[in-house]
């Protein structure tokens, strides 16, 4: 199941139902913020020594040179703005304004702190922390923290993660932790001397648990990989380890979306019926709703242009196949959904089960008290289990759709289990949109 196209598809109508005022006034509050949180890029702290690599890594992910390697620049504050403007806080504390983003004349003005804001498309996805110390000990543990309480994700870049690193990292929020990468900065360097591998591997023993990610990057190489034309090198982007990078940063943004996705999913069934005049029928449980668009690219073209072209970019045509009159392929017959009548009726049956339970859901949702959440996961478990014996039990096994939504009903009792286990604080509402996710999958196959 995707929950990217979920996402999408729930912020959408979110934002719909925001700008209709058809939700009562308490909700409507509800609703605002839970937009404001989908909406909100999604905050990264660049953390490490002095020399670790941070501000290369920083320009590698916005795609663009921010800040120059041989500059000194303080901590910087780096968001999205339609124009370039920076807050310069001076020594003094005194404050500055200025409607440029250029570094250099910025650090001409010997700054202490630099809010930034640039009109680069990745910075409607994510904003970055850069943190600047000196090479002490105390320093960079108080700045840590001090970001940690500031971000969603924490990048350490280190080129050998020292004992003095290990015991700063320790001290880092586990919510951190869990978001927490680990970046083996200046890997060209480390494989010509044929140190990569160990390096890495002593790493790997040393935090393997108390990062999500360990990954090495050349980040001058990944930075190298975009051509003047606007085009990349996917070799050398992927072999850089950029693409890597890149990828495991967006499904970090995904992740750090998801609980407001699954929320937001909730209120807007919970007000479905004063939301129908203005949204789908897929929101509003009335008909199965068509089969949504693809996403236009693996990695999401919004982060910046590099990063969806490391992804996507193809070779350039020569000049023959320039003239040759694009011919649209033939839609494969294997990508076309068909149902025969018995799957039709077990998938109606599914679709009309889980909106009767889930209706069900949500009104307790609504008033979960302590050990409510317990409740609403088992049942959701019973729910989840039933639909997959159902599909597994009923409709026609010639019809290949029904065999792929066999599979995701199976994934999604596992998946619902493991919550169970899991016993998070935010399970019932992942579990319920679980629930909702695979309704939706169901009548868009109805609808194709």
């Amino acid at each position: 199941m995707s929950n990217r196209s979920l996402g999408a598809r729930v912020q959408e109508q979110l934002t719909q139902a925001v700008e209709s005022h058809l939700l009562p006034s308490s909700v409507q509050e509800k609703a605002e913020h839970l937009l404001s949180r989908l909406q909100k890029p999604v905050r990264i702290a660049l953390l490490g020594r002095p020399g670790s690599g941070k501000s290369t890594l920083l320009n590698l992910l916005v795609g663009a040179i921010v800040l120059p390697s041989d500059t000194p620049f303080p901590t910087l504050q780096l968001s999205y703005g339609e124009t370039p403007q920076s807050v310069v806080t001076l020594a003094d504390g005194s404050k500055q304004t200025v409607d440029h983003a250029d570094g250099d004349k910025i650090a001409a003005m010997s700054p202490a702190f630099v809010e930034m804001q640039m009109p680069l498309a990745a910075l409607t996805k994510i904003s970055l922390l850069e943190v600047v110390t000196p090479d002490d000990p105390t320093a960079l543990q108080r700045a840590s923290q001090w970001a940690s309480k500031r971000c969603e994700v924490a990048i350490w870049c280190t080129q050998s993660f020292s004992k003095i690193e290990q015991s700063l990292w320790s001290e880092m929020p586990d919510i951190i932790k869990d978001h927490g990468f680990l970046m083996l900065t200046k890997a060209d360097f480390l494989r010509a001397n044929n140190m990569l591998d160990q390096t890495l591997d002593g790493i790997n023993m040393i935090a393997r648990d108390e990062f999500a990610h360990i990954m090495p990057i050349a980040t001058k190489q990944a930075i190298a990989a975009r051509r003047p034309n606007k085009t990349v090198d996917k070799d050398l982007m992927r072999s850089s380890g950029g693409t890597a990078l890149i990828s495991a940063v967006l499904k970090q943004v995904d992740m750090g979306r998801q609980t407001a996705v699954d929320m937001a999913d909730i209120l807007l069934h919970q007000h479905a019926e004063v939301l129908a005049p203005i949204l789908s029928p897929e929101a509003a449980d009335a008909s199965p709703t068509p089969k949504p668009e693809r996403e236009p690219a693996e990695i999401e073209t919004a982060i910046n242009a590099t990063v969806a072209e490391t992804e996507t970019a193809a070779p350039q045509p020569d000049a023959a196949a320039a003239k040759t009159p694009a011919v649209e392929e033939p839609v494969a017959e294997s990508n076309i959904v068909t149902l025969h009548p018995a799957s039709r009726e077990a998938y109606e049956a599914a679709v009309a089960y889980i909106i009767e339970q889930s209706r069900a859901l949500i009104a307790e949702v609504d008033n979960i008290d302590d050990g409510g959440a317990a409740t609403i996961i088992a049942k959701a478990v019973e729910h989840v289990q039933w639909i997959s014996d159902h599909l597994n039990e009923n409709g026609d096994d010639a019809d290949a759709a029904l065999q792929t939504a066999r599979d995701a009903a199976m994934d999604a009792a596992d998946l619902v289990q493991l919550m169970q286990m899991e016993k998070r604080d935010s399970a019932a509402i992942e579990a319920l949109s679980l629930l909702l996710q695979l309704k939706h999958e169901l009548q868009a196959d109805l609808a194709a």
